[in-house]
């Protein structure tokens, strides 16, 4: 695992030095710069050694006669196998790494060898020979990878910081992706909280002529495709186990020392009983858990700790708390860009505690998506009963349920007010009203300025094209697959490889390698769950692995209790940043309607901690990235790099 970054037609040595320098906390164990004058082209690489520590790994990297060249980020599980078939080609090696691998199958088979990778991956090879440079990034996007190509210049980097650092960009806000930040509490691939900044989606490899400056963008995979060959092998079910087996002991194989984040759910257990099977020493585990008053929901250490004794690992507790609210804002220095999902705070409390410890660990991200664990496909079907339910009585029962407390403990409370509130004929705007944030009307309050103009586009719009998709046949599966392809790829992940990185920690997440994925959504939707609880098909095929704590627990989520943290200090940040001349200065938010939220979360009439959070990230961020102001200070020296 590494950063990335580079500049074409642009700068020299000095530039992309400083780009790569800008993710040294991506790669810690080792440096690399290469700039090529002639053809104007800089490739840098900031190493984490995890296979061959030797300085055989050292990137850039090329072939022997230097006609090509790679900066590479990530991991390929099945690089051995295919490097037994490149031996058989004749082709022969100067390292054990898998980054000369790919080297080698790009010279044997052209830029279509991407669709033969197994694993995590961003990477940018220079083919000196044919004048032009092959982007590609992983099937999924857990490894991102963006670029700006303008003014005749391409900048890119494995994060925003770089293309900033690199003094070729002029910093300009992309109004409509903050629009859509405030609709999804992250901004959508492939646009960023930058003009003319954009991501390489995944599943995509992009190629830059050098001669006739042109861009070229590709689909390498899909997951309809890979899906509907899935469906006509048949037997899924049975083939799920041995899928995952293999991914857990593929993800496995590293130099340095490996772990696995544990929850008291169904996905991360399963993932320990399976790296129990293939160590023979004990798995090192990792559990978040919160101590205090009111906060009994979201702690779940102590059926992590069953499981734990259970498998025989070698167990960490790692306690969660908040007192400052800049000790969460700092994240913005991480993410570079405004981002709302406060479980990314915990990512990093665990990953900073897990670095010292361990360089690799897996975590159980996507198996919600893949197996119908969230609440809303439950409310999904529920859904379909309500059709015959006169609309009279809904109200009503909404308008009881709008007179009860809500103390931030009282989930099966908060989502019955949202199930019913969320009821719509149409069904792309019932699943946006299910799992994301402001709508439309709620940010024509909020906002002013560029970012409220009506013109901007709808962020239910994302969803539109996913949902009509009929590659994935199974309805319901469809919806699994929509959520892959936005709330796992722009949340999940985004925090996933943000949080982690910025201690030097690689993360693994093998119920995301592309075999377990067509699998997943190739077996039922009807199999995953019922109205009671959802992963149906996890629970029966994994059962001798699973206590029964963890079989009968009831579905709570790695998240924070960001509606008590609110109300007990993080609230302070709009007395103290946000007072009515500043917010008016600014001309981006509506303070009377900021108001009104903070009352109607302190008073406890609704639940408005993620909406009123991601307000201030966004603040932090625009102060920080573009008025220039030090609101949270230089972070490098504890993680959460500047």
């Amino acid at each position: 695992m590494c950063g990335i970054a580079g500049a074409i037609g642009w700068g020299d040595a000095q530039a992309v030095a400083r780009m790569t320098d800008a993710l040294r906390h991506r790669g810690p164990d080792d440096r690399g710069v290469m700039f090529f004058p002639h053809e104007r082209v800089g490739l840098g690489h900031r190493r984490l050694s995890i296979i061959d520590l030797s300085a055989g790994g050292h990137q850039p990297m090329s072939t022997e006669d230097e006609s090509l060249w790679i900066t590479f980020n990530g991991e390929i599980y099945n690089f051995m196998e295919l490097r037994r078939e490149l031996e058989d080609k004749g082709h022969s090696f100067r390292s054990s790494s898998d980054t000369e691998v790919i080297l080698h199958l790009y010279q044997e088979y052209g830029s279509g060898f991407v669709t033969r990778l197994n694993g995590m991956f961003a990477f940018v090879i220079f083919d000196r020979t044919q004048h032009k440079l092959l982007f590609a990034r992983d099937h999924l996007g857990i490894k991102p990878l963006y670029y700006y190509n303008g003014e005749g210049r391409l900048l890119f980097g494995s994060e925003i910081k770089a293309i900033l650092e690199s003094g070729g960009y002029t910093r300009e806000v992309n109004w409509q992706a903050i629009r859509d930040y405030f609709t999804f509490a992250c901004v959508p691939c492939p646009q960023t909280a930058f003009r003319d900044i954009l991501q390489v989606p995944p599943a995509h490899t992009m190629t830059f002529d050098l001669r006739s400056r042109q861009l070229k963008l590709e689909r390498y995979w899909s997951i309809g495709r890979a899906v509907a060959e899935e469906v006509s092998i048949g037997n899924a079910r049975e083939r799920l186990r041995p899928l995952l087996a293999d991914s857990v002991r593929g993800q496995m194989i590293a130099d340095v020392p490996l772990g696995v984040f544990l929850s008291g759910g169904l996905d991360s257990p399963i993932l320990v009983g399976l790296a129990a099977e293939a160590s023979s020493d004990p798995v090192k585990t990792f559990t978040i858990m919160f101590k205090g008053k009111n906060l009994e929901f979201y702690n779940e250490s102590a059926v992590a700790r069953e499981v734990a004794d259970r498998f025989g690992t070698d167990h960490h507790e790692i306690e969660a708390s908040i007192s400052d609210p800049l000790d969460m804002l700092r994240m913005v220095n991480s993410f570079d860009q405004p981002f709302a999902n406060t479980t990314a705070y915990l990512m990093y409390l665990i990953s900073s505690h897990a670095r010292p410890e361990v360089t690799v660990a897996l975590c159980g991200t996507g198996g919600d998506e893949l197996f119908a664990g969230y609440p809303r496909y439950r409310a999904m079907e529920m859904a379909r009963l309500f059709r015959h339910v006169p609309q009279p009585a809904i109200k009503a029962a909404r308008k009881v349920l709008g007179l009860l407390t809500d103390d931030y403990r009282k989930a099966n409370l908060r989502r019955a007010r949202e199930f019913l509130d969320g009821l719509n004929p149409d069904f792309t705007q019932q699943f946006a009203n299910w799992t994301y944030y402001l709508d439309e009307h709620e940010k024509t309050n909020l906002l002013r300025g560029a970012a409220g103009d009506l013109y901007l586009k709808p962020g239910t719009r994302i969803l539109d094209d996913l949902l009509q998709n009929e590659d994935v046949v199974d309805f319901g599966n469809r919806v699994l697959a929509t959520d892959v392809q936005t709330f796992l790829l722009d949340n999940l992940l985004e925090y996933t490889d943000k949080m982690s990185m910025a201690v030097g920690l690689e993360v693994r997440v093998p119920y995301l390698d592309p075999r377990v994925v067509a699998n997943a959504l190739a077996i039922p939707f009807s199999e995953k769950l019922d109205r009671r609880r959802g992963k149906l098909v996890l629970r029966e095929v994994f059962a001798d692995l699973l206590p029964h704590s963890v079989q009968s627990a009831p579905k709570k989520g790695f998240i924070a209790p960001l509606g008590i943290w609110l109300k007990e200090s993080l609230d302070s940040y709009f007395d103290q940043f946000m007072d009515v001349s500043r917010t008016n200065a600014h001309g981006i938010f509506d303070w009377n309607c900021i108001q009104e939220l903070r009352h109607k979360h302190s008073s406890g009439a609704c639940d408005y901690s993620t909406e009123l959070f991601s307000i201030m990230m966004f603040d932090a961020w625009y102060r920080q990235y573009i008025l220039g102001e030090d609101l949270v200070g230089d972070t490098s020296e504890v993680g959460l790099s500047a």
